[in-house]
């Protein structure tokens, strides 16, 4: 495959990264551990090529006594969390960075593969049990669901992980051989076009994306750009989209953006920009990872049987659970957005614009007043939302809140106890459409954390195990899956918190309950 240009003899950890197909943060780790040839720098990594290119050829030492022995005991503690929290395990989406299939496209949104899978050992696996997930996000729910041999039913309505989300659900039947194939007609593709400097790409960039520095150097922007002119040329299948997802998945890796844990500059985080990359080396790794974990994911016993239908609708479930028969769902598990003004849609944004899901802001706006509990910065400057249903503590909570900081408005008390109102408003409509579509006595678990706005903690999990009363559900359990989860930083910015006067821990629960019926 022709280069643009030789490698350097010393790397940097980006460019060494690349060289050997992982992410810059697992070859930090191995340095770290002394597994791969590094040296320090003073706070940075460097690397000999040659001296990589003698490791990779090494054989892979066997675990010794005292490595199977932390993983034996981590394994018995993570069983010990399990049994003290309901029999699940920790919800947080870190384990899943390893988990085939899973780990294809980064997502700070989510819950772990663990956690879905102690979900499902409370129903049959069996193509007749149906498992939902209403807010679907990059599909782990729906994976997990036909990996044990189920109907997977999901709605997410932001195009890029709903692209990822069917992509990952095609792996129970795609060929990995046309899937290698044209991943490698792809990065011959970028990097022969690349290699030629009188070549000009046909696309451009999206004429409607906008950031606060350009997203990718010329460089890494020109390859990009050659690797849409491939896409573009494709005729549209489940390989070509596995194609869009492996660029997807990899495009903030070799920008000057990085997720800390929102999208921001890389500068902003104390990283330098990154003025190149070898773009098709990068995908070109994760196309073969993808293509290793499609063998390993149909080799699965319940889909070496059968292949469990799956279904994903690109529509939010507030609106679109119509589709769904009533009383026809066995398991519903899921995490909504929560009450953080994390926007999930615009730290998406180069993935939908540069890989053509949307084209213009209006589009963009069209799926955020679709969003479930909508958005801070949509709801903040209209009048007062009142609850659409009777619940006087919450309303009490509510009050309160739009009472701090008042003299601010929109960007005070006031605006924030809108968006809270519109939040909890849209969980009773969760919990009325939830109460349809399930089986008598069908088991519903909600992953969903506390938050502080205004320096007020709001106890989502507590004000939403009271609406599913509301709407005739069981509570059967309220399970602390995890304690200072990811994302406190988003949550205790100044624009939302002020000053809070005590601590407060942040921590996810699992809401578990039944739904109405015998």
């Amino acid at each position: 495959m022709p280069r643009q240009e030789p490698l350097p003899e010393v790397l940097t950890a980006d460019e060494a990264a690349a060289f050997v197909r992982v992410s810059e943060k697992t070859l930090r780790q191995l340095a770290k551990q002394g597994r791969v040839p590094a040296q320090k720098v003073g706070r940075e990594w460097r690397f000999l090529r040659r001296a990589l290119e003698t490791w990779l050829t090494q054989p892979l030492p066997f675990e010794d006594t005292d490595q199977a022995a932390r993983r034996a005991s981590a394994t018995v503690a993570t069983k010990e969390s399990a049994s003290a929290n309901g029999g699940f395990r920790d919800s947080a989406f870190t384990e899943n960075r390893e988990q085939p299939v899973h780990r294809w496209v980064p997502w700070i949104a989510g819950y772990s593969a663990g956690f879905v899978a102690d979900a499902l050992a409370t129903v049959p696996h069996r193509p007749e049990t149906v498992v939902l997930d209403p807010f679907a996000g990059v599909g782990t729910t729906l994976v997990e669901a036909i990996r044990h041999g189920c109907t997977a039913v999901g709605f997410e309505i932001n195009p890029f992980p709903l692209l990822a989300c069917r992509t990952k659900l095609a792996a129970a039947r795609l060929s990995s051989e046309v899937v290698r194939q044209r991943g490698q007609a792809l990065c011959e593709y970028v990097a022969f076009r690349s290699a030629d400097r009188s070549a000009r790409p046909e696309s451009r960039p999206p004429l409607h994306f906008r950031s606060r520095a350009p997203l990718f150097s010329p460089r890494v922007e020109r390859q990009v750009l050659f690797a849409l002119d491939f896409l573009a040329q494709e005729p549209p299948s489940e390989v070509t989209d596995v194609l869009r997802v492996a660029l997807g998945a990899t495009l903030v890796s070799y920008s000057n953006y990085s997720y800390e844990p929102s999208l921001c500059r890389r500068v902003a985080c104390g990283k330098p920009e990154i003025a190149d990359a070898y773009v098709a080396d990068i995908v070109a790794a994760k196309i073969e990872q993808i293509c290793e974990d499609i063998e390993a994911f149909q080799r699965e016993p319940a889909l070496r049987e059968h292949k469990p239908p799956a279904y994903v609708y690109g529509d939010s479930y507030l609106d679109g659970a119509r589709q769904l028969a009533p009383r026809s769902v066995d398991l519903l598990v899921t995490s909504p957005p929560y009450l953080n003004n994390y926007h999930y849609l615009r730290n998406t944004r180069p993935h939908l614009y540069w890989l053509n899901l949307l084209a213009e802001p209006k589009q963009l706006q069209a799926v955020e007043e679709q969003s479930f509990g909508k958005f801070w910065q949509t709801v903040r400057s209209g009048p007062p939302v009142p609850l659409a249903f009777d619940y006087p503590e919450l309303a009490a909570a509510l009050a309160e809140l739009a009472a701090r900081n008042a003299e601010k408005g929109a960007y005070g008390g006031p605006g924030w106890a809108n968006y809270a109102a519109t939040y909890f408003n849209d969980c009773a409509r969760f919990c009325q459409v939830t109460a349809r579509v399930m089986k008598p006595r069908a088991r519903v678990l909600v992953v969903i954390g506390n938050n502080i706005l205004q320096g007020l903690e709001i106890k989502t999990d507590e004000f939403l195990a009271g609406i599913a009363e509301r709407h005739g559900f069981t509570v059967e359990g309220m399970h602390r899956v995890r304690k200072k989860r990811t994302g406190s930083s988003i949550i205790n910015s100044s624009v939302r918190v002020g000053k809070a006067h005590r601590s407060v821990e942040l921590y996810e629960t699992a809401v578990e309950f039944l739904a109405p019926g015998l």
